[in-house]
């Protein structure tokens, strides 16, 4: 079945003004709350008479003010997507939507950054705990993983709700809580299904390429095994360092007479073997992707290009997932996203008019001062952060409801586990992020030198939402989940291998 997601149109999308400074990476927002003061408590006995007693104080909170942390990789150089720099936006963003309407629990938001800088991410979570801090909220780092034990001890256990949980340990965190989850016993394969369907020939020829880091071998290992049930066969495998030679990698793809890609290794590097297989070399390469038949439409729309079937007969299509989804993105690779299909698991951002969620996140990110680069936010990543810090506000919410007015870290944990049912207020479709079970729905775009393009299902503000699309994981469900396992991508060096 496909559903509908929620269409509601805002007029004030078309005033919008986007900025092009570079962003400001430093926190916090605004200055920090006073510390409120300590009350005295009267003793049992009444033959002794104490000093004063405080009161224990939730950190972060007051009767004015609450403030969350934002874990980001702040120094990604080309290690990471930059993504972190959209999280960061993007939370800056929901603070003033918020405040702007009263903030969360009659309290004003403040946000403050803690930088994993890529490597550190245990040390964040250790300031993060000793930090004055409500709960963590919109975080995004490579290695979100390392601390998740300090974040779960009695002397920390934050309300955590990150963009995504990109690691298998954290997925298993019970304070963790995500809008659109990923799940380590679940995979979306909904994607994969539609182009063996659609590309029967090349579906039993693809290769994958996975970059040579733990967690995205652990990411690479589970799409590997969905999709491989959805009807892909893949004949080629090769890992990839940080700085591949990536003319020898599409030489390899030649050699290898793949005729179609799985691709997890970011957008970045995607568009540089684009590129290099665009390159005549010696041996000569295969022709541009977008030299062997018709390609999509240059401009935007609704309608899908005509003549999929007669594409490329050396490579019939790229499938790439959330990471090659931005607006830049599709500028970059131009022609040459031709063949490529990216799976996103949220409405796209050229339908705003179907989402006020949407049209909201789009407004604010213009509203964050003027060294903010609204543009940097446009990505799936920073609208994830987004969808999770509204997730927050329910949990808020909710707590203070059954509470009768209070509110601690515990009261909006166990808020959180009681949500299961959500969908971003209409951003994606429906999860359950009490037990992170995702939402079986995507949708299917295409880079154009227009910008992007609906592939599938055709009807804007619609997903593919079958409910076979989500399908259970075995050999790859626990891979990653336990940090005493050893490192399984030690088993995965460069090369090609049939799998």
């Amino acid at each position: 079945m496909r559903i509908p997601v929620l269409g509601v149109l805002v007029a004030a999308l078309a005033l919008l003004a986007p900025a092009c400074k570079t962003p400001d990476l430093q926190g916090p927002v605004v200055r920090s709350p006073v510390t409120p003061t300590a009350t005295a408590t009267p003793a049992a006995v009444p033959t002794v008479v104490p000093g004063p007693t405080a009161v224990p104080v939730t950190p972060g909170i007051s009767d004015k003010v609450i403030r969350v942390g934002v874990i980001a990789d702040t120094s990604t150089g080309n290690v990471v997507s930059d993504g972190s720099e959209s999280a960061w936006l993007a939370m800056r963003a929901w603070a003033q939507s918020v405040n702007d309407s009263g903030g969360v629990g009659g309290r004003n938001v403040e946000v403050v950054l803690i930088n994993a800088n890529v490597f550190d991410h245990r040390a964040a979570i250790q300031e993060a705990c000793r930090s004055d801090i409500f709960a963590l909220v919109g975080s995004y780092a490579r290695f979100d993983g390392d601390g998740v034990d300090i974040l779960n001890e009695e002397s920390c256990r934050l309300p955590d709700f990150p963009a995504a949980a990109l690691s298998p340990a954290r997925r298993e965190s019970p304070v963790t809580f995500v809008s659109n989850p990923t799940a380590n016993n679940l995979g979306q394969a909904g994607p994969a299904r539609y182009l063996s369907e659609r590309f029967p020939d090349a579906a039993t020829a693809v290769a994958t390429v996975v970059l040579d880091l733990p967690v995205a071998f652990y990411r690479a290992e589970r799409e590997i095994e969905a999709a491989t049930k959805a009807g892909f066969e893949f004949s080629f495998r090769t890992t990839v360092d940080l700085n591949e030679d990536y003319a020898a990698i599409a030489a390899a793809l030649e050699e290898a007479d793949v005729r179609a890609i799985s691709w997890s290794a970011g957008g970045r590097r995607l568009l540089e073997l684009l590129q290099a297989r665009a390159k005549p070399v010696d041996p000569p390469l295969s022709p541009p992707a977008e030299a062997g038949g018709a390609t999509p439409a240059g401009q935007p729309g609704p309608e899908p290009p005509e003549g999929d079937e007669e594409l490329d007969a050396e490579l019939a299509f790229v499938h790439c997932s959330l990471d090659c989804y931005s607006r830049g993105w599709a500028e970059d690779v131009g022609e040459l996203g031709s063949n490529v299909w990216v799976s996103i698991g949220m409405l796209p951002f050229e339908e705003p008019g179907e989402s006020a969620a949407l049209v909201e996140y789009l407004f604010y990110l213009t509203q964050v001062g003027p060294d903010a680069n609204p543009e940097a936010g446009k990505d799936l990543i920073g609208l994830s952060s987004w969808a999770s810090a509204l997730l927050f506000e329910r949990a808020v919410n909710q707590a203070m409801f059954t509470s009768g007015g209070g509110l601690t870290r515990d009261l909006v944990i166990e808020a959180a586990g009681t949500i299961t049912e959500w969908d971003g207020n209409g951003l994606h479709g429906p999860t359950n992020p009490a037990e992170g079970i995702p939402s079986p729905c995507f949708v299917l775009m295409s880079p154009t030198p227009g910008g992007w393009v609906r592939r599938h299902p055709l009807a804007q503000g619609t997903m593919d939402c079958e409910a076979g699309n989500l399908v259970e994981l075995t050999t790859s469900a626990t891979l990653g989940v336990s940090p005493s396992r050893p490192d399984p991508a030690e088993s995965s060096k460069p090369g090609a291998a049939s799998g």
